[in-house]
């Protein structure tokens, strides 16, 4: 049960990347958006149906993320660290830009696997991370739309990873004036320098300015998924007092 529970995991991790485009300039930029993902099952455990607010904060050399009340990443070029917080056990850990694995090592330090399970769960995902090279296509289909007040234009990305795969309808601006490259640097920060990901960040170039409404359908694991974003809010301003900070109350969490 804790190894099919370690499978789910790991497909629901993989599902995200494929689902998930991240929008992650002088003054702090302030972004809102809206997420729903619809409701799927992958190996026999039903997902339910999500709507989610994610707010981001972005700087000169850094950015914050906040996917709920319970967690938030922030993420530190300037010290080539990201730190995620846990505010439900006001923990948090820390993961080098470079250390992607890291990441994946601490969430099966806090399986319910026993300490045999999560040596082989490591060794196994040592194994299969040389195998997470995506492929990456993104056509600029040339259709103009404004959606929302901005001026946008329309792009087909489809990723291939692991045998698994997705196609997204991307409407984006550039409208919103900003630093692109900071932004796509935030956005993939957890990833950026990782070899096997470099082809995937130059296709993706192709996708000029910011998206403003998503479409995205996946399979993987024999799920079918489906989820939409939309861009809510987009705003110049100074971000509250320990926006890019750990807390000072905050414990470092225990790895393995």
């Amino acid at each position: 049960m804790k190894r099919k529970t370690f499978l789910c995991s790991l497909g629901l991790f993989v599902i995200s990347l494929m689902v998930v485009f991240p929008v992650l300039a002088k003054a702090d930029v302030f972004i809102k958006q809206k997420r729903h993902t619809d409701a799927y099952e992958v190996m026999g455990q039903t997902q339910p149906a999500k709507d989610e607010i994610v707010v981001m904060w972005m700087g000169k050399d850094k950015g914050r993320l906040d996917m709920s009340e319970d967690s938030s990443w922030i993420i530190r070029l300037d010290k080539n660290m990201m730190y995620i917080l846990d505010h439900t056990k006001m923990e948090y850990v820390e993961v080098p830009f470079n250390e992607f694995g890291d990441l994946i090592s601490y969430s099966i330090s806090q399986s319910e696997m026993s300490e045999e399970e999560k040596a082989q769960a490591k060794k196994f995902m040592k194994g299969i991370m040389s195998m997470m090279k995506p492929k990456v296509e993104v056509k600029d289909t040339g259709e103009k739309q404004k959606i929302k007040g901005w001026n946008c234009r329309k792009y087909i990305m489809k990723m291939k990873m692991m045998g698994m795969g997705s196609t997204s309808e991307i409407w984006a601006t550039e409208d919103i004036k900003i630093n692109y490259d900071l932004y796509r640097t935030l956005g993939f920060a957890m990833v950026a320098k990782q070899p096997v990901f470099q082809e995937m960040f130059e296709e993706m170039e192709k996708i000029k300015g910011i998206p403003v409404l998503t479409t995205s359908k996946s399979s993987a694991m024999g799920a079918e998924v489906k989820s939409t974003e939309e861009l809510v809010e987009v705003k110049k301003k100074s971000a509250p007092s320990g926006t890019y900070e750990v807390p000072k109350d905050y414990v470092k969490a225990k790895k393995d």
